[in-house]
């Protein structure tokens, strides 16, 4: 056959994948029961495979390594085990054969590369280190690994040799270690999610280089992974990934997203192991809109121009040490939707105003949840002393719910007002100097008024005799 694309996705196949014809382009057999590869997998034209949602084990073929034209590989939802293929390797032995194994390190394999730009392979069991093959991908855009069970530390190559990622997703693994600071070369990242994993340490600063996370004009571009397409001999044909979606956790809940993905702008560190205080270059961020950093042993405070992350749609920082006071700039926030303080070290008065007070009406004392310090509305706990809010048109109802009654007021008031009167009574009584110029001044003021009285008096009789 001389096909261009294969498309028999959502069908009842079982079996292996056969040999492909040398020609085709596009190959969409999702969504079936293909258990695997044959031996001599080769497509030397293909540009699109989407094999997602099938029950292909085992380890991926090395012929993987000899597809020049790939660009976008959708293995997500198999049974894939092992690491991922050491494209280079063999090349290198046919290459050089005296050397041994040893001498084979990754930068001895940086002629190689193939033009992957999306790399798709969550929900697989996939183990060992962060993949090595990574390094043969310098055009890789979107990364998925979610669901997988890779261990030990991230490299700091990452930045380097894959500079153009736009989303990272290595949600769900067993990595370790710290978080490698040349993660913030990441100029073009906006979905990262490294989340549900051993991580340790601080949050890597320098955050400020996440240039397309601050909001700052990017003119470069790529092509979304749904809407990917591939050459014909006289045409460019649209064939991005078909029926597939990325599942992501923002809100407090797992949503699919899909054409619009690119569009999120999400960092999500939780359920790691992170220490140390949040970072105040977090606030650069003008163009994030869900950030999660919840279950983690995050301590300080809430960064104070948190208010500055004014696209931020969902805040998550629940379950870690952070104390202090809530920051008043969370109420600058107008598109937030969803937030979570709870299982903290917060204390102070709950700030109120604007998004904050329309915030998960059916249960707002949940945002606060777990923080014993914390007082005012909507939590039950009473603040002492006066409100930091004055109420405005008669508004009493939330004087009480303030714990500050119109009777309070009142009182004092008049106790002011008797302290201050006793006070310069006390010291006309106690003070001579005081008493004489005291009294100095009521002679004064007497003398001078009865003057302008009886001037005022006899110039208006006066006037009126003339009449």
């Amino acid at each position: 056959m001389s096909l261009f694309r294969l498309s028999m996705q959502s069908n009842m196949l079982t079996g292996l994948i056969p040999k492909l014809p040398r020609t085709i382009v596009v190959l969409d057999i999702s969504r079936n029961s293909l258990s695997g590869f044959v031996s001599d997998f080769q497509a030397p034209q293909l540009q699109v495979a989407v094999l997602f949602s099938n029950s292909i084990s085992g380890t991926l073929p090395t012929s993987l390594c000899r597809l020049p034209k790939l660009r976008v590989l959708d293995l997500s939802n198999n049974l894939l085990s092992n690491g991922l293929p050491p494209c280079g390797r063999k090349e290198l032995k046919q290459q050089n054969p005296s050397n041994s194994n040893n001498s084979l390190r990754p930068n001895s394999m940086s002629s190689f590369s193939l033009k992957i730009t999306t790399l798709l392979l969550s929900n697989n069991n996939l183990s060992g280190g962060f993949p090595l093959f990574l390094r043969q991908c310098p055009s890789l855009v979107f990364l998925d690994l979610t669901k997988n069970r890779f261990t030990g530390e991230l490299p700091g190559w990452i930045s380097g040799v894959m500079p153009g990622l736009v989303m990272l997703r290595l949600r769900s693994n067993n990595f370790s270690g710290h978080i490698p600071i040349e993660i913030m070369e990441l100029h073009d990242v906006r979905i990262l999610d490294l989340s549900n994993n051993k991580f340790s340490g601080a949050i890597p600063r320098y955050l400020e280089k996440l240039k397309a996370l601050t909001g700052i004009a990017n003119n470069r571009t790529f092509h979304n992974p749904f809407e990917e397409g591939y050459e014909e001999k006289y045409a460019f044909m649209l064939a991005g990934l078909s029926n597939d979606s990325f599942s992501m956790v923002i809100k407090g809940q797992v949503l699919e997203y899909r054409e619009n993905t690119i569009y999120l702008m999400s960092i999500d560190l939780s359920c790691n192991r992170l220490t140390g205080e949040i970072p105040e270059e977090i606030s650069s961020l003008a163009g994030l809109i869900s950030l999660n950093l919840s279950s983690n042993f995050l301590s300080g405070n809430i960064p104070y121009k948190i208010g500055n992350l004014r696209s931020l749609e969902s805040l998550d920082l629940s379950k870690n040490k952070l104390g202090g006071e809530i920051p008043q700039g969370l109420s600058d926030l107008t598109y937030l939707s969803y937030l979570n303080l709870s299982y903290n070290n917060l204390s102070g008065r709950i700030p109120s105003g604007h998004q904050l007070d329309i915030l998960k009406t059916d249960d707002p004392a949940s945002i606060y949840i777990g923080n014993p310090g914390l007082c005012g509305r909507p939590i039950q706990r009473q603040c002492p002393g006066p409100s930091g809010d004055l109420p405005s048109n008669g508004d009493s109802a939330r004087w009480v719910e303030d714990d500050l009654s119109p009777m309070d007021v009142l009182l004092g008031l008049i106790i002011g007002f008797v302290a201050g009167a006793w006070l310069v009574f006390c010291g006309l009584l106690f003070m001579k100097r005081w008493r004489y110029a005291y009294f100095g001044l009521v002679d004064k003021l007497y003398d001078r008024s009865y003057v302008i009285s009886v001037v005022t008096w006899r110039k208006w009789l006066g006037n009126t005799g003339v009449n």
